[in-house]
């Protein structure tokens, strides 16, 4: 008689010994979210002077997309957003400073975004600005923060696009 033994298989974003690939990530979403979070990548991807890596932050966020700000000479100067993969639906974090929040039109934002800001935790002079990403619908509402912190960043002019 053959001795039965579970194993528990880890979520690809569990491993702190085996690096995932993007795919890996992805793909390990359930669906719903998963069709939301590709297209906040994609979107993400889209703009210039940004560069994203996979990094783990420990217990809480695991292997986590990070995008970075880069500057002319393509080092890095600030975090864009922080894409934190789980299987009921990814995590969303923007880190805003009071500048740039100072700025920020926050009666033209949209309802979503502006609870995710006005209820962010401040630590270290930072406002972490976290949203659960469930639905496709809430992608244009991220990216619209995100290009708004990304254009007041880089100090480029907020009627360009990239």
């Amino acid at each position: 008689m053959k001795e039965h033994t579970a194993t528990h298989r880890r979520l690809p974003w569990e491993d702190r010994w085996s690096e995932p690939e993007l795919g890996q990530l992805v793909h390990a979403i359930d669906e719903q979210p998963r069709r939301a979070f590709k297209s906040l990548i994609a979107h993400i991807d889209d703009l210039e002077r940004v560069g994203r890596s996979l990094t783990w932050y420990g217990p809480a966020w695991k292997w986590t997309i990070e995008y970075q700000l880069l500057d002319t000479e393509g080092r890095g100067m600030q975090v864009l957003a922080y894409l934190v993969p789980g299987n009921t639906g990814p995590l969303v974090c923007v880190p805003l400073t009071d500048d740039v929040i100072g700025q920020l039109p926050m009666r033209r934002l949209n309802k979503f975004i502006r609870n995710g800001i006005r209820s962010s935790k401040c630590a270290v002079k930072i406002h972490w600005a976290v949203w659960n990403l469930s639905a496709s619908t809430e992608v244009s509402h991220l990216m619209d923060l995100m290009k708004r912190k990304y254009k007041l960043v880089l100090g480029l002019p907020t009627g360009s696009r990239k």
